[in-house]
C-alpha cells in the first residue's frame, strides 16, 4: 500500500488537536469531523504536521520511527518523538499511569543518513547504514478515549498508539535478531508470564527496508541517531508502575526498568 502526503484544509486544526492532547496527559473525544482525515494520506499529513510544530514549539525533534510492512487493509507507519525516547538505564522511566502497556521489540539504531534520492534503497544499502540494535519497548498509549470508534485514518493520524519508546541493553549481533525468540515477564524478581514471541513481519528488519523507501518517497529521510522498532514479539502486555520489572528476549539479554507513577504510589 502506498501512502503519500495529501495535505488538507484541515490537518493543521487536527494536529494541533492531538498536541493539546498529549500536553495535557488526558484521552478525549474523536478528532472534530471538520478536520478528521478520510484517508491514510491524509493522516500521513496530520503526523507531518504534528511533526513541525512541535518542532517548532518545543525543539522537539523526531528521535525515532515505529514501522511495519504495511498490508491492503492497514499501514503502520509514525514518528516517534525525541521527549518521549528514554533509557532504561537512566533510571525510572515517568508514567502517567498506575499500569503502562508495552511491547517487546527490537529498535535498530540509524548511523548514517538515509535522505530523499530518486532510487529505491537496496536492503545492502540500509543494512550498512545500521549502526547497532537495542532491546526495546514501545509505550503505548492513545489520544482519543474511544479509540475503538476512531476510523484507522484516525489513529494513524494520532501516530498508531504509541505514546514512547525506552531503550534498553544493545544486542550483540544487530543484523541478526531473530525471528522468534521467548519473552518473560518478572515484576519484583518473581516471573509472571512467558510468551513463545514472534516477530509479526518473520523478519525483524524488513519493516524497516520497506521504511526508508517509504520516507524517500515523501522527501524525508531516515537521519542518523534515530531509532526505528518494527513489531513486537509479544503483542501488548500491561505492566504496573513503581515495581522492578525484567523482560528476558531469550538469549539476547535482560531489559531491566522501571516505571514511576508518583500518583499510583501514593
Amino acid at each position: 500500500m502506498q501512502i503519500k502526503i495529501e495535505d488538507y484544509p484541515g490537518s493543521l486544526d487536527a494536529a494541533r488537536y492531538l498536541i493539546a492532547a498529549r500536553e495535557s496527559g488526558v484521552a478525549g473525544p474523536r478528532l472534530p469531523a471538520d478536520c478528521r482525515p478520510q484517508s491514510l494520506n491524509q493522516a500521513f499529513a496530520v503526523q507531518q504536521r504534528t511533526a513541525q510544530l512541535l518542532l517548532e514549539k518545543h525543539q522537539d525533534d523526531i528521535g525515532a520511527w515505529k514501522s511495519a510492512l504495511p498490508t491492503p487493509e492497514k499501514s503502520v507507519v509514525a514518528p516517534i518523538y525525541a521527549s518521549t525516547v528514554a533509557y532504561a538505564e537512566a533510571g525510572p522511566v515517568a508514567a502517567r499511569t498506575g499500569t503502562v502497556r508495552i511491547e517487546p521489540e527490537i529498535a535498530f539504531e540509524i548511523a548514517r543518513d538515509l535522505p530523499t534520492r530518486p532510487q529505491p534503497y537496496t536492503e545492502a544499502e540500509v543494512d550498512a547504514a545500521i549502526g547497532g540494535a537495542r532491546l526495546a519497548l514501545e509505550v503505548l498509549g492513545c489520544r482519543y478515549a474511544a479509540p475503538e470508534h476512531a476510523s484507522l485514518p484516525e489513529l494513524l493520524a494520532d501516530h498508531m498508539f504509541n505514546q514512547g519508546l525506552v531503550l534498553g541493553p544493545r544486542i550483540a549481533a544487530p543484523h541478526d535478531a531473530p525471528d522468534s525468540m521467548s519473552i518473560t515477564l518478572a515484576v519484583d524478581g518473581v516471573e509472571t508470564e512467558q510468551h513463545a514471541g514472534i516477530h509479526p513481519n518473520e523478519r525483524p528488519k524488513a519493516g524497516l527496508y520497506w521504511l526508508a523507501n517509504f520516507l524517500r518517497e515523501q522527501g524525508l529521510g531516515l537521519r542518523a541517531g534515530q531509532h526505528v522498532i518494527t513489531g513486537s514479539y509479544a503483542g501488548f502486555l500491561d505492566v504496573p508502575a513503581n515495581r522492578d520489572l525484567e523482560l528476558a528476549y531469550g538469549d539476547l539479554g535482560i531489559l531491566r526498568l522501571r516505571f514511576s507513577n508518583q500518583a499510583a504510589s501514593q
